[in-house]
C-alpha cells in the first residue's frame, strides 16, 4: 500500500506526464498547420524539448509503477484541435496559446519544486522539474515577447489558461 507521500509523487509524475503529452499535442497540430517558416522552425524546437520532458515522465511512470490518467485520449485530440485551430487563426493565436499554457505550466511546475524542497525528497524528480520549468518558462516569454494583443486574444489566453488549469486538475487524479 502507498504511504501518502507516495501518492502525491504519483499525482506529481501522472500530471506533468499528461501536461507533457498534451504540449506535445498542441504543438503538432500547430506545426502541421502553421505557414510561417521562422515560426514552424521555432516550434519544432519547442516541440523537441517538450519530448524530452514527456519521455523523463513516461520512463519514470514506469520505474516507480505510477498509472498514466484516463484522460489521455482526450488530451491527445482535443490538444492537437487546439494546435491547428490556433495555427489555422495565425500567428498571434499560436503566441497566445503558448503564452497560457506555459504560464499556468510554470506556475504549477513551480508548486511541485516548492512542495518536493519543502520534504527534501525525490532529489532526481526536483532537479529535472526545475530544469523543465526553465524551458516551459522560456516558450512562455518567447510567446509573450511575440505576442501582438487585444481584446480578442486575451478573452482567448484566459479561455486557454482556464482550461490548463482544469486538465491539471482533471489528470492528477483520473
Amino acid at each position: 500500500m502507498k504511504t501518502n507521500l507516495q501518492k502525491t509523487i504519483d499525482e506529481i509524475i501522472r500530471v506533468n506526464h499528461a501536461g507533457e503529452y498534451g504540449a506535445q499535442r498542441i504543438y503538432s497540430g500547430q506545426i502541421k498547420f502553421c505557414k510561417e517558416k521562422k515560426l514552424k522552425k521555432k516550434l519544432e524546437t519547442i516541440i523537441a524539448e517538450e519530448f524530452e520532458h514527456y519521455d523523463y515522465f513516461d520512463k519514470t511512470m514506469l520505474k516507480k509503477r505510477t498509472r498514466p490518467t484516463v484522460l489521455s485520449p482526450i488530451w491527445h485530440h482535443g490538444g492537437y484541435f487546439l494546435g491547428a485551430v490556433t495555427s489555422l487563426l495565425g500567428e498571434k493565436y499560436v503566441h497566445a496559446c503558448t503564452e497560457a499554457v506555459e504560464e499556468v505550466i510554470v506556475g504549477h511546475y513551480n508548486a511541485q519544486i516548492k512542495y518536493l524542497e519543502s520534504l527534501g525528497v525525490e532529489k532526481e524528480l526536483l532537479k529535472k522539474i526545475k530544469k523543465f520549468c526553465a524551458d516551459e518558462d522560456e516558450h512562455r516569454s518567447f510567446a509573450e515577447q511575440s505576442n501582438q494583443s487585444d481584446q480578442i486574444v486575451d478573452l482567448f489566453k484566459g479561455f486557454t489558461k482556464n482550461l490548463t488549469r482544469l486538465a491539471i486538475r482533471l489528470s492528477k487524479k483520473i
